[in-house]
């Protein structure tokens, strides 16, 4: 289920069937913002975590997704290495 106030509330939604396997599949898809947002670095630490980051740097836990969407190269925000310089963006 896709609530209204999740970021993917305004995604393309796709359905799809297997009939050998039996199985329905859906998938949302959304936009990345663009490259036109601000946004400044951040060297990441040992003891990062992505929503601590966020709480950091944009005020709130809960927009550690923020990071991640201006960072699309970056797959898994637990495995960040220290060292890596990733983009914020501005509030």
């Amino acid at each position: 289920m896709i609530y209204t106030d999740s970021r993917y509330a305004t995604g393309l939604i796709s359905y799809g069937n297997d009939s050998r396997l039996n199985q329905s599949n859906i998938s949302v898809y959304r936009k990345f913002p663009s490259a036109s947002h601000s946004f400044f670095a951040y060297v990441w630490t040992d003891y990062d975590r992505a929503d601590l980051v966020a709480y950091k740097l944009l005020g709130s836990s809960t927009l550690w997704w923020k990071i991640m969407d201006i960072n699309p190269e970056i797959l898994n925000p637990q495995s960040i290495a220290p060292g890596t310089t990733i983009r914020v963006p501005n509030a």
